[in-house]
């Protein structure tokens, strides 16, 4: 057995941070089963957004959060679809969903009714917001519930700047991973027990949880949003070098290593200064600016390269601020199947981060493409012994969605866009 061989999900949701989920536990080895209404997730539709390029059989947008599922279309307003999803979460083990609740009481998709119809089932819901409070029944989104509400938005900036402009999802995929640990732990009930459980994680919560150091110290006094020049940890802070590379040191104990940081950086005037060797004595006097533009000057006159030996010989934690492409161009990324190429057909070669998760059983996982909405939907159907004649009057009646392009042919383990782990 590898990872979660064995172990299946049932799919209802749209976006990034519900759907993110089941791709990691795909990758793990799970059997994912994404259940889309007849007009797909509207996931679907946001390539272009996020400035790329997409069509109706390959869209590496939609790819990111929809790696290594089966695609089922289904309308869960009808009686005949919703015995469909019963069929197949009798088998099931977890049912992961973003929909609201109002929505899944009239689906009959709620948590009361699958937990009393399948005990089994473990009941995943990613949400805006909690479960009580004003804002239970709100639409939740990244930019809104995490980015926003969470205060990303004004506590990332330097003080005094406009609120920043926080990528894509950021909050989607963090969520993601937290929902995919309570599955887990839920799963490792079940396996104890036999019974299922519901689990809950909200954006919001998620931004909190990620704003710690801010809300705590925030009572202490702490200013977010903070200039860098005035940072309560010298040591800890972004600089410039002398060809203006901003590069970020993270020497976090300023105490213990006050003086080999100053004798390494040729500012030795400062050792024997009670004043300015303990972040005690900086936060009680206010001088903690004084030592940070001191720190500045004496990187200004040195160039990234000559930074750097310094560094690494005196073993101070240090990096460049990357930007995006230097990311994509970095060994460290591809060496350790962090980021992995995928080939398209249609767009050639482009590169998606895998998830962060490795199991040993599995090592670097396989990972295949999205397909067209209802490409699997005909061949589950026969899996849970519904007969070709079944099968033409559910479409005919408009219960499900079946993907009739008989020349587009994908390789099940591969897909059409194949991405292969390094060996």
């Amino acid at each position: 057995m590898k990872g979660l061989e064995g172990v299946k999900v049932i799919e209802l949701t749209s976006f990034v941070a519900a759907p993110a989920c089941p791709r990691i536990l795909g990758e793990m080895g799970a059997e994912i089963i994404k259940i889309e209404p007849f007009t797909g997730d509207e996931m679907r539709t946001q390539g272009p957004g996020y400035g790329m390029l997409r069509d109706d059989i390959e869209d590496p947008a939609f790819d990111m959060p929809s790696l290594d599922k089966n695609w089922v279309s289904v309308n869960l307003k009808s009686k005949e679809g919703i015995e469909f999803v019963y069929k197949m979460l009798e088998t099931a083990d977890v049912l992961v969903t973003n929909y609201r609740d109002k929505a899944l009481v009239k689906l009959g998709l709620d948590y009361k009714t699958i937990s009393e119809r399948f005990p089994h089932i473990v009941y995943a819901q990613m949400r805006g917001y909690g479960e009580r409070g004003p804002e239970k029944d709100s639409k939740g989104f990244d930019a809104t519930a995490y980015s926003a509400r969470g205060g990303i938005l004004t506590a990332l900036p330097q003080m005094g700047e406009s609120p920043v402009n926080v990528p894509a999802a950021f909050g989607d995929w963090n969520a993601s991973g937290f929902l995919t640990a309570g599955v887990l732990a839920a799963l490792v009930r079940k396996e104890k027990t036999g019974l299922g459980d519901k689990v809950v994680v909200n954006l919001y919560h998620v931004a909190c949880w990620a704003m710690q150091h801010a809300v705590v110290s925030r009572q202490s006094g702490a200013l977010y949003p903070r200039s860098r020049k005035l940072v309560p940890t010298p040591s800890n802070n972004c600089y410039k070098s002398q060809d203006g590379i901003w590069f970020l040191i993270c020497q976090a104990n300023y105490n213990a290593y006050f003086e080999q940081m100053v004798t390494a950086f040729g500012i030795e005037s400062l050792i024997g200064n009670e004043e300015h060797d303990s972040l005690e004595k900086l936060t009680a006097n206010k001088t903690n600016g004084y030592v940070v533009e001191l720190f500045e000057k004496a990187f200004a006159k040195k160039t990234f390269a000559e930074l750097e030996v310094i560094f690494r010989e005196n073993e101070i934690p240090y990096q460049k601020a990357f930007t995006i492409d230097d990311i994509l161009e970095d060994e460290e990324a591809y060496a350790n199947d962090i980021l992995r190429r995928v080939k398209y057909k249609s767009y050639g070669e482009r590169v998606i981060p895998t998830s962060p998760i490795r199991l040993k059983s599995v090592g670097d996982p396989k990972l295949w493409t999205s397909k067209p909405i209802g490409y699997d939907t005909h061949n589950y159907l026969l899996k849970y012994g519904y007969s070709e004649d079944a099968v033409q009057r559910l479409i005919e009646n408009g219960v499900v969605k079946v993907y009739e392009d008989k020349e587009l042919e994908f390789d099940k383990l591969s897909g059409t866009s194949a991405s292969e782990p390094l060996p």
